[in-house]
């Protein structure tokens, strides 16, 4: 039996980034009146619902001097691992490398039919 406490369990991780990239998050996260955990909660699920291949995007080449510390629900990182697995990288490296796809506008959102998607924008590819 699945009580309501274990269904809330969150896990912290911590995602090293170019500074302007964590500002970023952060930034969108307060646009969005959320915090930044659940801002990357929710791209995270819809990242994962529209089965992104990371290989398909580039990671950041600047320096690494910032940083995000997110709660993020199990039940999201149990869905992550096996992507990460299967491509190679860790959860981290797969964040990251989403929310710069977001800052570099090589991804966007899509409203379809009241539910969201993560599509590649064409034109910066």
């Amino acid at each position: 039996m699945v009580t309501l406490r274990q269904t809330n369990i969150k896990k912290v991780i911590s995602i090293r980034m170019p500074e302007e990239l964590a500002r970023a998050v952060r930034d969108d996260a307060v646009e969005r009146r959320m915090s930044v955990s659940a801002c990357v909660a929710w791209l995270l699920d819809i990242a994962l619902q529209s089965r992104l291949d990371p290989s398909a995007m580039p990671d950041v080449r600047e320096r690494l001097d910032g940083k995000i510390d997110c709660r993020l629900p199990a039940e999201i990182l149990s869905r992550l691992r096996p992507v990460c697995k299967q491509f190679r990288v860790s959860p981290s490296v797969y964040i990251r490398t989403l929310m710069y796809a977001g800052l570099t506008l090589r991804l966007r959102l899509k409203q379809v039919g009241g539910r969201y998607t993560l599509v590649a924008n064409h034109d910066q590819n």
